[in-house]
């Protein structure tokens, strides 16, 4: 059966992008995979101060970076347009063309403080392979976090033919949260009968408190990685 090589990358993410994208780019070009997932807001940081110009000009160097090593990224990033603020993932291909974003549409209280939620579920494809991407809260909807009703937008992903949900998370070092995290992702992956492949952001606090990995659509963990400190992993994933 043909194989689809996933990696994720488990990074501490700075508040500076010229720390984060020097990394980012260097792990496109060393790790051996079809698509490589980086954390929730990996290359901007994780706040609203960021420069829309730098913003930009990062995305150009992920861009070529993927077109030289042929390799798909999908990188998370602080996103202005249309005078928003937004929590976005962008997909490039091995090409270096942008395939899309996704906009977190579930963004928590605190998100909301410098960020809007995104308003669409989008399907993406690469080399025939259908998938959807969310970011952290938008899986799993965590009580206490934002008082909203939970979309299941993993269900609908899994209703829209999605085969793989990529899923950049950076949840922090809580634990009274590791058991809520986990088993949405084993549940999520279950109901809907996907791969789920997930990158958090190391924490410098203690252990994440979802950890790095791929779940399998029986709900069973392919791969898991140690929940300290940077990690990456590539999984072949039996997709036909």
């Amino acid at each position: 059966m043909p194989t689809f090589r996933v990696a994720g990358v488990q990074m501490a993410v700075s508040p500076a992008l010229d720390e984060n994208l020097p990394r980012i780019l260097d792990h496109i070009k060393t790790i051996d995979a079809d698509i490589v997932l980086f954390p929730e807001m990996s290359l901007t940081g994780y706040h609203g101060d960021f420069s829309d110009q730098a913003a930009r000009a990062a995305w150009r160097a992920v861009a070529t970076a993927c077109r030289q090593h042929y390799r798909a990224a999908i990188v998370g990033t602080g996103c202005m347009q249309d005078g928003a603020t937004y929590i976005q993932s962008r997909i490039y291909d091995g090409e270096g063309e942008l395939l899309g974003t996704h906009e977190k549409i579930v963004p928590t209280s605190g998100d909301r403080d410098f960020c809007q939620p995104g308003h669409e579920l989008r399907l993406f494809e690469y080399r025939g392979i259908p998938f959807g991407c969310l970011i952290c809260n938008d899986m799993w909807v965590t009580p206490g976090c934002g008082p909203y009703p939970d979309p299941r937008l993993a269900y609908h992903l899994g209703r829209k033919g999605a085969r793989i949900i990529f899923h950049a998370v950076n949840s922090g070092s809580s634990a009274v949260h590791v058991p809520y995290h986990e088993s949405n992702l084993t549940l999520r992956a279950m109901e809907s009968r996907v791969y789920i492949v997930t990158a958090n952001a190391a924490d410098p606090n203690g252990p994440v408190n979802c950890a790095t990995g791929v779940v399998s659509p029986e709900g069973e963990w392919l791969v898991r990685c140690p929940r300290d400190g940077d990690q990456t992993f590539a999984y072949d994933l039996p997709i036909e």
